[in-house]
Order: C-alpha cells, then structure tokens, then sequence
C-alpha cells in the first residue's frame, strides 16, 4: 500500500536516479520495466512533475531518440535497419514512443523542429478503423487496431501541440475518437462487451498501460477542443462503468500495471510504492474526474 508521507522523500530518490551518473547509458536497462530511468521520468510527469527531471536527463533522452532508436516501425523486412552499426538501435512501438514524446515535449523541448520523425511516426500509423497498433502484423493482415496501442498516441498529438492543429492532425484525432467511441473506450464493436475488465480498473501511474477513465479524459477533452459532441449518455455510461471506484472522497486505485501477479509484473521503486496503493484515493485521478466533469 502507498504511503502519501514518503512521496516527497521518494520523488527526490527518483531525481537522484536521473541525476546520478548517465541513465541511459548503454546496458544500464533503462527501458527495464519498472526500475529503468523512462519509468522514473514518465511517473514525474504523470504527476505533473515533468520539471524536476534534471535537464541533463533530457538532453541525454533527446540524444537517445537521435541516435539510438531505429526511427521507422517495422512491418515488413525490408524497413528493419540493415547496416550493422544499426541493428542494436531500439526498435519501439506506438506507444511507447508517443509516451517519452509527451515527456520531452511537456518539459519544454522542441522535438516537432529536432525530431520531427516521431510526430509523423504517430500520424502516419492510422489504421482505417482509426486506431493504431503496436503488432506490426495488424498493418499486413487484419488491420484491426489495439486500444492499449492507440490512446498515447492521440494524447501526444492532441496535448502536445501548441499551435493550431492542421487538417491532417484534426483527422487523425477525430478518427480516433471515433474509434474508441464506437467501443465504448473499453468494448468489443462486434459483440458490445468488456474486452478486458482490468481496464475498469483505475491505476496509476500508467505509463502506456490503459483504463476506461484514461480514455474517457482523451474523448472529453478531445469534445472541448474540437467542438466534437460526444453521444447522449456517453459520458454517464462510462462513468457508471467505473462507478465502483468512485466515491465522494475521490477515485481509488483499482490495479498497478507493475503489480507482480499481472501481465507487466516486474521490478518497482520508492516512488511506485509510496503513491496511492490498490484500494487507496488517487490525488491524481482524482482531479482527472473533476476535469472530465468540467462543463
């Protein structure tokens, strides 16, 4: 269970984290769920912290994304990096690119002007029911998308651009709006049901990892910008959905995605275990009820 009174001591262990040494340097396992430095940087800027990664962190993370990740998704083998002084770059998904992309961008960097790659990565991996996935299959075979795959993606681009949207941009969220109307944010088009039930389950920090009020916050907040109507009892319905983690004292945490009896168990650090614990009120999710709310 978290203990909210270890936060602040726990928060500066993680900035130490980042401080200390090179955290991205190579065979360090910065990627390592969940003890690795992404997962220190995302888990600030999920509690609007972003600013306390110490900027030599950044600057490294923005290196790392210039010079070792392989900058294409690859579906097919010939978009696979074939000079050997590439073939140990990382080869990312979606989602977790659109996730340190919101990291980087929230702290202040520029990266549509210094790698301006990643954006175009995330617009140009639409597929026609208007998600994405991380399964390079789905673009060959059955074009279907993956929820979990879409949403950090339609974040990055709906949070993390501060100009007016083109048209393009406007497509790509409005279609995956549509997307994750037309299941509901947790739903099987086909047959109306749960596709999975721990995504009724509130967590935090999420990192890529996806539930019905993460997605219910996008689609809300998508409305507002765009002046896109959700349906008559959209909101309500989800919201009941996720009715018995909801109080009057807030929003409890229903699941950790690092919980180690779960499909991402692993490793964790001080600040995964001081925040709110299964069962607890989340300080975060909370004010992100109040936001999805808001007239």
């Amino acid at each position: 269970m978290g203990n909210a009174s270890n936060v602040p001591a726990a928060l500066e262990a993680s900035v130490r984290r980042l401080e200390n040494g090179s955290p991205f340097a190579q065979g360090e396992g910065s990627r390592d769920k969940w003890t690795g430095a992404w997962w220190h940087m995302a888990a600030l800027r999920e509690m609007g912290k972003v600013r306390r990664i110490p900027e030599p962190a950044i600057l490294e993370a923005k290196k790392l994304l210039q010079t070792r990740v392989w900058p294409v998704f690859v579906i097919a083998e010939q978009d696979a990096p074939a000079h050997e002084s590439d073939l140990d770059k990382w080869d990312c998904c979606h989602c977790e690119l659109a996730v340190f992309y919101m990291i980087l961008q929230d702290y202040g960097c520029d990266l549509d002007r210094e790698l301006p790659w990643i954006r175009e990565w995330l617009l140009d991996h639409q597929l026609p029911d208007g998600g994405l996935n991380c399964d390079p299959d789905a673009y060959l075979h059955s074009h279907k998308s993956s929820i979990v795959s879409t949403l950090p993606p339609l974040e990055a681009i709906l949070r993390c651009t501060k100009r007016e949207f083109t048209q393009r941009e406007k497509d790509f969220l409005d279609e995956g709006a549509r997307y994750l109307i037309e299941h509901k944010l947790v739903c099987s088009k086909s047959s109306g049901q749960v596709i999975n039930e721990d995504w009724l389950k509130p967590c935090f920090p999420r990192f890529f990892e996806y539930d019905i009020l993460r997605g219910l916050s996008f689609v809300t907040e998508w409305s507002r910008k765009r002046g896109k109507p959700l349906p008559d009892g959209f909101v309500e319905e989800a919201l009941e959905r996720a009715k018995p983690y909801i109080g009057k004292d807030g929003v409890r945490i229903g699941r950790q995605v690092w919980d180690p009896d779960g499909e991402w168990g692993g490793g964790t650090f001080a600040l995964l275990e001081a925040l709110a614990g299964v069962g607890e009120v989340s300080e975060f999710l909370s004010l992100e009820k109040k936001e999805i709310d808001r007239p």
